[in-house]
């Protein structure tokens, strides 16, 4: 996991977890990750709690707690599991677009 500095997250360190959000839908729409799994890297309201105190933006926070529904929704209507990943994984595309790029720069 990425350990972030301080109590504040910067521009760099929200658009790396939104770049690590869009890998685990991915690897849950390839199988590759269960939605267990998932929950114990992003989708757990642990995460969430611990990045509101660090005042993450409300976008992400968003994107995380509906990632936290897929359990519910794979259980209830396993059908439209992929098509809620899909959208999850786009809706965080677009926060992405709202960042500024990191080109002269690197991440680490």
């Amino acid at each position: 996991m990425i350990q972030f500095r301080d109590s504040f997250f910067n521009q760099k360190e929200e658009k790396i977890l939104l770049l690590h959000i869009i890998g685990v839908l991915e690897a849950i729409i390839r199988k590759n990750l269960s939605l267990n799994e998932a929950e114990k890297f992003l989708f757990s309201p642990y995460i969430i709690c611990k990045l509101k105190k660090k005042k993450c933006n409300n976008k992400i926070i968003t994107i995380l707690e509906e990632g936290c529904e897929l359990e519910d929704i794979a259980s209830l209507l396993p059908e439209s599991l992929e098509k809620n990943i899909i959208a999850l994984k786009e809706q965080t595309l677009k926060t992405i677009e709202e960042y500024p790029k990191f080109e002269d720069e690197f991440w680490l």
